[in-house]
């Protein structure tokens, strides 16, 4: 990592070191998050973390070469926001937005993974971005 600003974002305040499933705990931890914090707050969030996300992993991107290593878990964060943006916060609701999420950031169907192809360190992040639009129109379609 060029600093640890960027190291911090990236690995979403070192969530990325601390297991062998880095993006399924990033993104429960995300979920947590977003059912703790107002309703107001998430658009606002969410738009700061994809600041965050593109630009820190954009950094990584122009200093070293592997494409998406699993500690860079930012991306998973954004894509499990995208997911929960403007749902009523219930248990059933968020849980069935994760498991879609995951399943969607996992098996990465379609589009999300050519994706992630992208160079410049826009592919670790479109992929799920795509994955939490997926989801967002998913969960919509079934609760608004």
């Amino acid at each position: 990592m060029k600093s640890k600003l960027n190291e911090l974002v990236l690995t979403f305040f070192f969530t990325g070191y601390l297991t062998s499933f880095p993006g399924t705990l990033a993104s429960f931890v995300t979920l947590v998050i977003y059912f703790i914090i107002p309703l107001y707050w998430h658009l606002y969030i969410f738009l700061l973390l994809i600041i965050l996300g593109f630009m820190s992993c954009y950094l990584y991107s122009k200093s070293f070469d592997e494409k998406d290593p699993s500690f860079i878990v930012i991306d998973e964060v954004v894509g499990m926001s995208f997911s929960l943006l403007f749902l009523p916060k219930n248990f059933f609701v968020y849980g069935l937005a994760f498991l879609l999420f995951r399943y969607f950031d996992i098996i990465k169907p379609s589009i999300i993974n050519r994706l992630q192809n992208i160079d410049y360190g826009i592919g670790i992040m479109m992929d799920d971005l795509m994955a939490g639009l997926f989801v967002f129109m998913i969960m919509h379609g079934i609760y608004l």
